[in-house]
């Protein structure tokens, strides 16, 4: 479901009924913002004529993302291979081959250069969007062969209402998601309906005040099998300090200067946990 996009639905619809796609896209913006639901979405208009998540098998569509039990969460040069098979058939039920790859700051230096050499020579019914928090955690080369498309944070009023209209939550519940999704509907949806979402904010809170407890829940939360676990969590600390920034705001300066840092290098990610959070212990 898109909510809060509806002039980059048109321009879309737009592009896609004349024709006039680019060979590429960078959809970028913060995580559980939408871009993927949109990229989805894109194909199946794309294959069936409508603007929404399919029910059906997209036949022309090739969703690629990290691999967190087979390869350490990285996306490698086996992946770039099947993409370049897929991207350069012709397409039977659609005007293009789409190729979605999500997370693609986890390409590897190699993946990132194989993919340049397509975006330099780009199948005619081919369209591959790339799908990054940041931009700039691609190399420059192939950032300019795509156009990209930003998607912003929507207000809290706007995810409220969708969260009344549209999840049929309480007010209380509406009000409190809102509040801590910090416009993003992705995430909001994930707090009303998560089974687990409680637990969370228990292990949060608990996190939060105890120094011993942080660092020991670090190295768990670094370690390969539970890293896709880790954009959550550090969103959802983010989100509870933003409740009281009088009281937070030191502890929050310096832990978004570190996930930044961790965003854009390849630096160790317990120790810059761990000296951002010195502030609580």
């Amino acid at each position: 479901m898109i909510y809060g996009y509806d002039k980059l639905v048109k321009t879309f619809k737009g592009l896609a009924a004349k024709d006039n796609l680019s060979h590429g896209y960078i959809f970028f913006g913060e995580s559980e913002i939408g871009k993927a639901t949109f990229a989805r979405c894109l194909a199946n208009f794309m294959e069936f004529g409508e603007f929404t998540e399919s029910n059906h098998v997209l036949t022309e569509c090739l969703n690629i993302k990290p691999d967190f039990k087979e390869s350490d969460g990285i996306i490698g040069i086996d992946a770039i291979r099947d993409i370049k098979q897929f991207l350069y058939a012709l397409p039977v039920n659609s005007k293009r081959r789409i190729v979605l790859i999500q997370d693609a700051e986890a390409l590897t230096a190699q993946a990132e250069n194989a993919i340049l050499k397509i975006a330099e020579e780009p199948p005619k019914s081919g369209l591959l969007i790339l799908i990054v928090a940041n931009p700039d955690s691609l190399i420059p080369t192939l950032q300019s062969r795509f156009q990209k498309i930003y998607f912003p944070r929507l207000s809290t009023a706007a995810v409220k209402k969708f969260l009344l209209d549209e999840m049929k939550v309480s007010v209380k519940e509406a009000t409190h998601a809102a509040e801590l999704s910090f416009g993003r509907v992705g995430r909001a949806k994930n707090i009303v309906s998560s089974k687990d979402s409680d637990d969370l904010s228990k292990e949060v809170s608990k996190f939060l005040k105890s120094g011993s407890y942080q660092k020991d829940l670090i190295k768990k939360m670094v370690e390969p099998e539970n890293k896709h676990k880790l954009g959550t969590f550090l969103n959802e600390v983010v989100a509870n300090l933003y409740l009281d920034m009088d009281k937070n705001y030191p502890l929050l300066k310096a832990l978004v200067s570190r996930l930044t840092l961790m965003g854009q290098f390849n630096l160790n990610k317990r120790l810059q946990l761990e000296t951002s959070l010195i502030w609580t212990t």
